[in-house]
């Protein structure tokens, strides 16, 4: 049996992006030249760590997620911009208020 084709449960959930923060979400846009690359980054930790670390229900980023591009009249993720993504990183920030968590 080729047990790299079987997951086991739980074992798939992993956090990319550890160590964004406000602070370093700027380093990142400027070491990489590509602000738009480390926003996107940066939304995909907070929303990922919410969910994986700290049980916040993925529907509760997903709600902000639509609302912000609604009001951007963008279609998916990758037709937000730089500003766009900073107002979604801003949400989700509010969503963990909203759970009394914090990031």
């Amino acid at each position: 049996m080729n047990y790299s084709t079987v997951s086991m449960p739980g074992m798939m959930d992993t956090v990319l992006n550890i160590g964004l923060n406000d602070e370093t979400v700027e380093g990142l846009a400027k070491a990489t030249d590509n602000p738009r690359f480390a926003w996107d980054s940066y939304r995909r930790l907070l929303d990922m760590f919410g969910e994986v670390v700290l049980g916040i229900p993925h529907e509760d980023f997903e709600k902000r997620f639509d609302k912000v591009k609604e009001n951007a009249n963008a279609k998916s993720d990758v037709d937000l911009t730089v500003d766009e993504l900073k107002i979604l990183c801003d949400e989700y920030k509010q969503v963990y208020k909203e759970q009394n968590q914090y990031f």
